[in-house]
């Protein structure tokens, strides 16, 4: 990103100032969801809405003056939908502030953005490979265990099963083998 070595308070007082000299984008800033009804829209809770507020994550968010509610717009759902994207691939909150100061920042930073995006692509697609090895190896242990338990069960039927007796290691052994012949 551009901006990649500025403080939060750089980038904050820099996102205000573009919210208060307007911006060239045409966002729908026109106030219109409550904390309540913005966190259903966006399947996050009240408190997670209300904290990346304070963090300045919703650019165009007003305060009803009769109750100090927070009132926020369809700009503000959009940018919402692109934060919970975001943090649910790991992207720290300042990093995310950032990504927004660039989209307010317009057409200039979409080459940045763009890099970004495809490093987080590559980053998830990464982790989810991890995850499908730690599933395979999980289901491997399932298969293990379940192979135990039914060999268990069995020598209790026959009144044959002693816990110190069972053969563990033998029954370890013999399902490894019958596996490896399964897997080629």
């Amino acid at each position: 990103m551009i901006n990649k070595e500025k403080t939060d308070e750089e980038i904050i007082s820099q996102l205000d100032n573009i919210i208060e000299n307007g911006i060239s984008i045409d966002y729908d800033t026109k106030p219109k969801y409550t904390v309540k009804e913005l966190s259903k829209k966006l399947g996050l809770s009240s408190h997670t809405i209300r904290f990346y507020d304070k963090e300045h994550l919703f650019p165009f968010v007003k305060r009803d003056i009769c109750n100090d509610e927070r009132l926020f717009s369809e700009a503000d759902w959009a940018f919402g939908k692109l934060i919970k994207c975001l943090r649910q691939i790991g992207l720290f909150i300042h990093d995310c502030r950032l990504f927004i100061l660039d989209t307010l920042i317009g057409d200039d930073t979409v080459k940045e953005r763009l890099l970004i995006l495809i490093n987080l692509q590559k980053s998830l697609r990464k982790q989810i490979q991890e995850l499908q090895e730690a599933e395979r190896d999980l289901q491997y242990k399932i298969r293990f265990y379940s192979y135990l338990d039914e060999e268990i069960e069995s020598e209790k039927e026959k009144g044959i099963f002693t816990d110190k007796q069972r053969g563990l290691l033998s029954k370890l052994k013999k399902f490894v083998s019958k596996q490896k012949s399964l897997d080629y």
